[in-house]
């Protein structure tokens, strides 16, 4: 029986784990006027780039994806283009609670103070705390001067080193994975 709890204890920490790790949650928006089979090329808001708050690698790494998918998507990039790629990150402290329902013969007993036995045991707290980033992509049109679409994608851990660029990567393709839009 006593294994049986373990057991299962176990697998609600491992469930509770599986279930946190960060995926980003996307989602976008565009000008329902807007003639999305007009635009072939594409560049850089440099002025958007400038005020990027992100690290020179973190930069070279998401324009890179924005290439990789705008070139997939038949896009060519210009000098002149009919679209301009700005990108933005938005930082914000998380911080995340679990609790692992691990007990021990200690705790709270009800009525009769602290002590040992069975009883209402304290288990334990693991506290993660980390920079939690959105990604945003936006288009906008050079000759209105106005945005087109707009993409981002929430819940990028920016603490988290271990395979970066590769999650960089699929993070700027699910965002662009919904461009061009669908109009209803």
């Amino acid at each position: 029986m006593k294994m049986m709890k373990r057991l299962g204890s176990v697998l609600v920490v491992v469930l509770l784990l599986a279930a946190c790790t960060t995926t980003l949650r996307v989602a976008s928006d565009f000008d329902k006027e807007g003639n999305f089979k007009s635009y072939k090329t594409y560049n850089f808001y440099d002025k958007g780039l400038e005020k990027l708050a992100v690290n020179g690698l973190d930069k070279k790494r998401m324009m890179a994806a924005v290439d990789a998918e705008m070139l997939a998507k038949g896009f060519t990039k210009a000098d002149k283009p009919d679209l301009f790629v700005n990108l933005i990150v938005v930082k914000r402290e998380r911080t995340d609670v679990y609790a692992n329902g691990f007990g021990g013969p200690w705790g709270w007993r009800g009525g009769w103070g602290w002590g040992w036995g069975p009883g209402w045991g304290g288990g334990m707290y693991n506290v993660d705390r980390y920079e939690e980033g959105t990604f945003i992509i936006d288009f906008l049109d050079p000759k209105t001067k106005m945005h087109v679409w707009h993409g981002r994608g929430s819940g990028f851990n920016l603490d988290n080193f271990k395979n970066r660029e590769e999650r960089i990567a699929v993070g700027v393709k699910e965002i662009l994975a919904q461009y061009p839009p669908q109009s209803n």
